[in-house]
């Protein structure tokens, strides 16, 4: 996603797919585009066509300055909530 951050490394989703897996926890990935969309309605609007009843994230992953200039995820999401999240920082 162009003007996101990066994660470094790969496989992460697998990573996380097989902690959830071992703990009993039913999941899987979700890739997504942005398709002109800012990149919290997409995760909103991904979660909510998987059916999802919680959207966990985490929350202010840049620097507050960064945010505040161009917005980010954790902000859009809460300005506009369409399900219930739980933020982890």
């Amino acid at each position: 996603m162009q003007g996101e951050k990066a994660l470094n490394g790969t496989g992460l989703a697998q990573t996380l797919l097989a902690s959830l897996d071992l703990r009993g926890y039913e999941a899987k990935a979700v890739y997504l585009t942005l398709d002109g969309r800012n990149i919290a309605t997409a995760f909103q609007d991904a979660a909510l066509a998987e059916g999802t009843q919680l959207l966990a994230m985490g929350g202010f992953g840049h620097s507050r300055l960064r945010d505040f200039i161009l917005g980010g995820a954790t902000k859009g999401v809460l300005t506009d909530l369409r399900m219930p999240v739980l933020l982890a920082h």
